[in-house]
């Protein structure tokens, strides 16, 4: 058997063991939360909430399309459908983390043509063991398993990490041939790849923004192929490290806000939004000609970039034409550009304040001190009674918003989980005693790792800064910017209504890379210890290894987590809906709280036909004129506009409190 079929086979079998694993304990129908409203919008093309998710949709589309034959065993086809997204989404994640921990090995190990047996079954023992590590943690699992966003946006960033790696490796390859021929290395073939990922970083936005945080980790890829020097000294290779830095500081912003939300407000503001679109193409095609015309290699990268950035932005436009034909779910309703604009800035769920801002002042008791680096920032009464509790703005960063609000998921994901319950603590199976009652729902979301993965993913720390410290470097950048980074920049209150461990999943993604890479490490020591020793012995000693790391890390993993991440049986979402509905009287309106009160209900009313004379009115909507326009003047399916006698004068007049999330 040759070493790229060994590869390949590692490769498929960590794809379809996350595959089956996801399959298995995937929802048949709605869960809680988005779920639901997700599944809706994809089966009939409506609009979702700010700022939408068109690419998830036309996806969720095909699938819904061709429910009778991938849900055709279930009772629900069309749920079973646009679930299987997520599925296929999160086990072609764990494939392509696989693939990146063999990548990020190989720039120390050489080729794989040159690898031996012991060191190709530590590279893939690596990949499979923090790939399958990933696939077990409880965020992770927890989005692979139902139709949300996050399954498809981490499987976008996966793809622009890899991609990142296959362009350095393919640069370094193009620049030495070229060297051997005495050719300058300028405008290389290999630079295809970085116009793939301003694609994909399109094509995500149309998913969820998380994806453009990978550019961070690109720029450093970039800067230490194309412009560090083995004779730098520490302050150049630092000044270095900082214009980089800057750089991407600047494309992030190109992107976001820049594409985003500038280019839809540019278009507003011109009058004429159709001509203003026709204009920016003929100047992005333009300047693609002229670049590629007048051999100008890398204004034509950059052109290039932008013009394929903006094309897979471009799936918002599906947004926009769907809410002109106003759907019975048309959330903001995005039609002018003045909607549009807000739509994509998110304002019905305000803003928080990053550098500066009031904030809550100890001495008054209240949210009234300007400062810089604001983090007690609401003037809601039950958060000002937490933020009573701490003694500075700098305490409250550091005891709730770090240590609450993200070691204590990074410690459920790679150490153990106390409970399956709101606020719940970390444990590590060690003599804890965590106060949490009998039921069996908290007996079974108590998962403890013994500490086991962490401890492999600080050994893979160390291998990785010793072996590659480059490389090392990237990755840990793109740990703290998906974690502490979002920490920063969401900036968030108390009482959080539901954990929100999976806006870090990125993070996560990046600390599994090391636990791949400890894995490798280990295995290297062990074969390098033996390096006198026959063949046979180095690799039967280096499978031995893996062996027993799958069965006491990502296999002890799948098993305590197993339990409380099979939602395969589980419908009390849509039990709760249908009960809710068919309880009420013919053309009887609804009155709803929030998400969980209301996404179900969509989905029982859009994808499976019940009770659509009944009338939901969501209440945590109500505060927004657009909201109240669409009951007092369109039906919805078949209930009839409510008799509302509010005139559009009056509704200009409204203003409530963002409807956060």
């Amino acid at each position: 058997m040759t070493g790229k079929l060994i590869d390949r086979l590692v490769a498929a079998t960590v794809f379809v063991y996350s595959f089956v694993l996801y399959l298995a304990t995937m929802a048949e129908t709605t869960p809680f939360w988005d779920s639901g409203e997700f599944i809706a919008i994809s089966n009939g093309l409506e609009v979702s909430h700010p700022p939408g998710a068109p690419f998830y949709m036309l996806v969720g589309r095909l699938f819904s399309m061709l429910s009778p034959v991938l849900g055709a065993s279930s009772p629900e086809p069309i749920a079973f459908s646009v679930n299987l997204v997520s599925v296929l989404c999160s086990a072609l994640t764990i494939l392509v983390t696989h693939l990146v921990i063999v990548r990020l090995v190989r720039i120390w190990t050489g080729h794989p043509d040159t690898w031996t047996p012991a060191q190709r079954i530590g590279a893939n023992a690596g990949g499979a063991i923090g790939a399958l590590t990933f696939a077990a943690t409880d965020s992770f699992w927890f989005n692979a398993v139902e139709a949300e966003v996050y399954a498809m946006s981490m499987l976008f960033t996966a793809l622009v990490v890899w991609l990142a790696l296959v362009w350095r490796d393919a640069t370094r390859a193009e620049e030495s041939a070229l060297a051997k021929r005495g050719e300058h290395p300028f405008g290389l073939h290999a630079d295809r790849y970085l116009v793939a990922i301003a694609y994909l970083f399109g094509l995500a936005i149309g998913v969820h923004l998380l994806n453009v945080l990978t550019l961070f980790f690109i720029a450093l890829v970039v800067f230490f192929q194309k412009a560090d020097r083995a004779n730098w000294t520490t302050g150049q290779r630092i000044k270095g490290l900082l214009v980089t830095g800057v750089g991407a500081v600047g494309v992030f912003l190109v992107i976001y806000p820049g594409v985003v939300q500038t280019l839809p407000t540019l278009a507003g503001a011109s009058g004429t939004p159709t001509l203003f679109v026709i204009a920016v193409l003929a100047l992005l095609v333009g300047a693609v000609w002229y670049t590629q015309k007048k051999g100008m290699p890398l204004a034509n990268l950059a052109s290039l970039i932008i013009a394929l950035v903006i094309l897979g932005y471009s799936s918002y436009g599906l947004i926009f034409v769907r809410s002109a034909a106003n759907p019975p779910i048309d959330e903001n309703d995005p039609e002018t550009a003045e909607a549009i604009v807000s739509y994509l800035k998110r304002e019905q769920y305000g803003s928080t304040p990053l550098l500066t801002g009031t904030t809550y002042d100890n001495r008054t008791g209240r949210v009234d001190e300007q400062t810089t680096f604001p983090r007690r920032h609401s003037s809601v009464p039950q958060h000002v009674e937490v933020y009573a509790q701490y003694d500075s703005d700098w305490d409250y960063f550091w005891g709730y918003q770090i240590n609450h609000m993200y070691v204590r998921y990074f410690m459920w994901n790679f150490v153990g989980k106390a409970a399956d319950t709101q606020d719940a603590t970390w444990i590590s199976g060690l003599g804890e005693r965590p106060s949490t009652g009998p039921t069996p729902s908290e007996q079974a979301g108590q998962n403890a790792y013994f500490w086991l993965p962490l401890l492999l993913g600080l050994i893979g720390i160390g291998v990785h800064v010793q072996r590659d410290w480059r490389r090392a470097l990237a990755v840990g950048v793109l740990f703290l910017i998906t974690g502490i980074g979002i920490i920063l920049y969401l900036n968030q209150t108390p009482y959080q209504p539901r954990e929100r461990d999976y806006s870090y999943v990125a993070s996560f993604f990046a600390f599994s890379l090391w636990i791949g890479i400890g894995a490798t490490g280990l295995i290297e020591l062990a074969t390098e210890a033996l390096e006198n020793k026959a063949v046979a012995l180095r690799r039967a000693t280096a499978l031995a290894i893996t062996a027993a790391l799958f069965l006491v890390v990502p296999g002890w993993m799948a098993v305590e987590n197993y339990d409380d991440h099979d939602r395969s049986g589980r419908r009390i979402a849509t039990d709760f809906a249908r009960n809710l509905l068919e309880s009420t009287a013919p053309n009887a309106i609804l009155l709803t709280n929030g998400d969980n009160d209301t996404f179900p209900l969509w989905y029982l009313q859009e994808v499976l036909g019940v009770r659509r004379d009944v009338r939901v009115v969501n209440l945590s909507l109500l505060n927004t004129p657009w909201y109240i326009r669409q009951l007092r003047d369109q039906a919805s399916r078949e209930s009839a506009p409510l008799p509302f006698s509010f005139t559009d004068a009056d509704l200009d007049g409204i203003s409530g409190p963002p409807t956060g999330r």
